[in-house]
């Protein structure tokens, strides 16, 4: 009987085992589920004490360093570690509580391995960018900061640090070093700067100037031009644009309306043309060098139909430019006037060109009264004139270098 009972109790046994077996590994699972968990849900419930239990303890650590000062949270970020000792996050967490708690010298051999861990961590990048400023190491500063801003280039931080590293020419020159690599921040420095004062906008022209042509588009320019035409920093925004958008140093900017497009928003430096429905303006031979503007004002009233924003020194200008297939009488419906203001009694009728048919000149006195000048074209109602090769010159000692 006894004999016939020992397969049944080892069956038995055998079945407990399996049963406490899959409790383990149930158990098991639900810990490393948590754990994950807690990785992207601080607060959800975890279990610190397990051989792998990092994300339980890099969260329970955060959440100590928020909520009971940075001191309290060592304990579970050393912990973090133990279960995940090649992890950059939680060297650097340890490194972030003990830089807080002011244990410096603790704080600098955390971040000297989450360095060597790898460059995705935040807070490593931004720890070894303060000790290089704080060394006026600023190439080491640049290569940090550029690290940061690559991971990301919205980061809460970036106008301060930018900011900073900025201060001084030889953080800028640093800074320019990096941005030649055209990194996807380059374009957002100069595009979100909705709140930054003028000194700042400043350091952004000096960085662009530096970093030099090829790394930002015209678009991304002509935005950050407009904000410093409406800033009042018309020099800047003029350096910018040339750098950028133009395709000379000509002072007048397209003069040959190569990029003259009336479907698109204008800014800065473009020709704007007036928006009247009773103006009348069309491309005519586009994709040939004798491309012009059509213009017509069918209205009773001289009318300002294209403009440009320009920025000139003091001195004297000669601007010309040519009536393409226009009837001398017609073309001298045009006007121009250059002056602080948009004034149609300033302006003044081109004087024909014996050598050149069909061109015209008028010259002009820049006093320094203003910090940009209105070039504006008037014409007069019923006359069907085509305009092309605008240019402006400095005649004597003008210049605008």
């Amino acid at each position: 009987m006894a004999e016939e009972a020992a397969p049944g109790l080892f069956v038995q046994a055998r079945g407990a085992v399996a049963v406490f077996g899959l409790l383990v590994l149930a158990a098991a699972a639900l810990l490393s589920g948590s754990d994950r968990q807690s990785k992207d849900f601080p607060n959800s419930p975890s279990f610190v004490g397990w051989p792998y239990d990092t994300g339980a303890a890099r969260a329970k650590a955060a959440n100590a360093f928020v909520r009971s000062g940075p001191a309290s949270a060592i304990a579970l970020a050393r912990r973090s570690i133990l279960s995940d000792p090649i992890s950059a996050q939680a060297v650097s967490l340890l490194g972030r509580s003990e830089l807080y708690a002011q244990h410096l010298p603790e704080a600098q051999k955390a971040f000297v391995v989450s360095g060597q861990l790898g460059w995705r961590d935040p807070m490593t990048q931004i720890y070894w960018l303060d000790q290089a400023l704080q060394g006026s190491d600023y190439k080491v500063a640049a290569e940090r900061l550029d690290a940061l801003l690559r991971q990301s280039p919205d980061d809460e931080n970036r106008d301060r640090f930018i900011a900073v590293m900025a201060s001084t020419p030889e953080g800028r020159a640093a800074m320019a070093t990096r941005l030649k690599l055209a990194p996807q921040w380059a374009r957002v420095m100069v595009i979100n700067i909705a709140d930054l004062p003028d000194d700042q906008l400043r350091q952004r022209v000096d960085l662009m100037l530096r970093t030099g042509s090829g790394v930002w588009d015209c678009p991304a320019t002509q935005l950050f031009a407009q904000k410093l035409i409406n800033q009042g920093l018309l020099g800047e925004a003029q350096s910018v644009w040339r750098l950028n958008c133009g395709s000379s140093d000509a002072l007048v900017y397209d003069g040959r309306f190569e990029h003259f497009d009336t479907l698109k928003a204008t800014f800065g430096f473009d020709w704007q043309v007036s928006n009247r429905g009773d103006a009348e303006i069309a491309m005519v031979d586009e994709g040939t060098p004798d491309r012009s503007l059509a213009l017509e004002v069918t209205a009773t009233v001289t009318l300002p139909i294209v403009r440009q924003l320009l920025v000139l020194k003091p001195g004297r200008y000669r601007l010309t430019w040519r009536t393409p297939g226009t009837d001398p009488a017609l073309a001298q419906a045009l006007q121009v006037s250059l002056g602080c203001q948009s004034d149609l009694s300033r302006a003044a009728r081109g004087i024909a060109s014996a050598a050149k048919p069909g061109s015209w000149s008028q010259d002009f006195t820049v006093d320094g009264e203003c910090p940009a000048q209105q070039l504006v074209f008037w014409l007069a109602p019923h006359a069907r004139v085509r305009l092309g090769d605008v240019a402006l010159s400095p005649i004597g000692g003008a210049s605008d270098d």
